[in-house]
């Protein structure tokens, strides 16, 4: 058969007692680089077939005959087996994973399948930005980032989003199939010096971004201040590093560095000659920072909040000084708050029904919360409410009827719609 010219093929055998058509998406299935993906099939090699990514038959997972790289890192979605919906879930997602995959589902005297395309994509680093030398009258700055599939788009660009023309780029793919890119740019006195490097993966519209500003008297002697330009996300209640580095790399032990927020004035965190200084400090910060020294020789100046609240978000500058000149980056801190699993009861009979309640705190920003059943249907609440507490955290309450006809498998789900993070549990009432 004309299957038989697929490289990878996914098996899953099901019993259904009458004839079936085998549905699977039109558009390729994308997946990130180490992550999860999970290949939809709308009811799922056959029984010759000696190799398959993954094989369910009589009620089972059978694992004798699969291919040695899938071992450990699939799993069928049983929990909706019986609504004719077969997803397969690959764990830890590999470069390798990439390509076409046979859905092939087959009952007592009928069989049918369908083919779905993985596309796998890879977000690499953050790219990191250094001056370098003397190029045509002007300074030489270099950007570098690794970690990206396919190939990705590489752009200077100003802040105001116009497009830099770059000097050179090369990019080269490792052993591990994945892509490293370096490109440079001549920064000259007349040119613009607030500028931004952008790398973009095109399967995923999802870039990186780094940015740096370049004083009017820049020299090799002369450093600039770099940090993320992209948004650094922290948990509620954990510790998390703002980094910001000089380059060219050289030491700042004999520097003014000064962290502050909104103003000159709004110290978060404060390092001088050598001596921290907290006697400005904003109150809110007072023994939550830590100034990173160990690698203050080499530049990095890096500093450690504890203990992340939701008031901690927001901009952030990165400011140091010398004798004869100085400069400053700004970083963004966003704050999420993924709270605790939700609660469900059972609290009574209410508008002819039972009453089941679903609670949960510890959220931030303020979450999504829904019911569903277990095939994915969206299902009515009954009432919902949401409170914020003294933390800056939000608790929800919601609750459902749960009648003699309605779907009685449910969960409760809240999403931190922000940062794509959920919590779900599921209950069942008996009849």
């Amino acid at each position: 058969r004309w299957m038989s010219a697929f490289l990878v093929v996914v098996v899953v055998l099901v019993h259904f007692p009458a004839k079936f058509t085998v549905i699977g998406p039109r558009d390729p299935v994308t997946a990130v680089l180490g992550q999860e993906a999970v290949l939809p099939c709308h009811l799922w090699f056959r029984a010759e077939f000696a190799s398959f990514v993954h094989l369910y038959h009589d009620g089972k997972d059978q694992y004798d005959g699969q291919m040695p790289e899938y071992q450990g890192r699939t799993e069928l979605l049983e929990a909706v087996l019986t609504d004719g919906n077969v997803p397969l879930r690959i764990l830890n997602v590999r470069r390798s994973d990439e390509g076409l995959y046979i859905c092939f589902v087959q009952d007592d005297t009928f069989y049918e399948e369908t083919v779905l395309e993985l596309r796998v994509a890879g977000l690499g680093s953050a790219p990191l930005i250094s001056v370098e030398s003397h190029q045509d009258g002007g300074i030489r700055v270099v950007c570098r980032s690794a970690g990206w599939y396919p190939e990705p788009e590489v752009l200077w660009r100003d802040l105001s989003g116009r497009h830099l023309p770059s000097v050179s780029e090369t990019k080269s793919q490792g052993d591990n199939g994945l892509f490293e890119t370096e490109t440079a740019l001549i920064v000259k006195k007349h040119s613009n010096r607030n500028l931004s490097c952008c790398i973009r993966n095109t399967f995923l519209n999802q870039e990186k971004e780094s940015a740096v500003y370049i004083s009017l008297n820049t020299s090799l002697a002369l450093p600039v201040m770099i940090g993320p330009g992209h948004p650094i996300i922290a948990t509620a209640g954990e510790d998390i590093v703002l980094p910001c580095h000089l380059s060219p790399r050289m030491s700042a032990e004999n520097m003014e560095v000064r962290w502050f927020r909104y103003q000159f004035s709004s110290v978060v965190h404060m390092y001088q000659h050598g001596k921290e200084l907290n006697v400005l400090q904003m109150s809110e910060y007072q023994g939550r920072t830590e100034f990173l020294r160990d690698s203050i020789g080499d530049g990095n100046v890096s500093l450690r909040i504890h203990n992340i609240r939701p008031s901690d978000e927001g901009q952030y500058v990165c400011f140091f000084q010398s004798s004869s000149f100085y400069g400053e980056a700004v970083l963004e801190l966003k704050v999420a708050g993924l709270g605790s699993n939700p609660l469900m009861t059972v609290d009574g009979y209410q508008e002819g029904g039972i009453r089941v309640m679903c609670q949960s705190s510890g959220w931030y920003p303020e979450p999504e919360v829904l019911w569903r059943s277990l095939s994915g249907q969206h299902l009515p609440s009954f009432s919902e409410s949401k409170s914020r507490g003294e933390s800056g955290l939000f608790e929800t309450q919601t609750s459902i009827i749960i009648t003699e006809n309605s779907n009685q498998n449910i969960s409760c789900l809240i999403r931190n719609t922000h940062f794509n993070h959920e919590k779900e549990s599921t209950i069942f009432i008996s009849g």
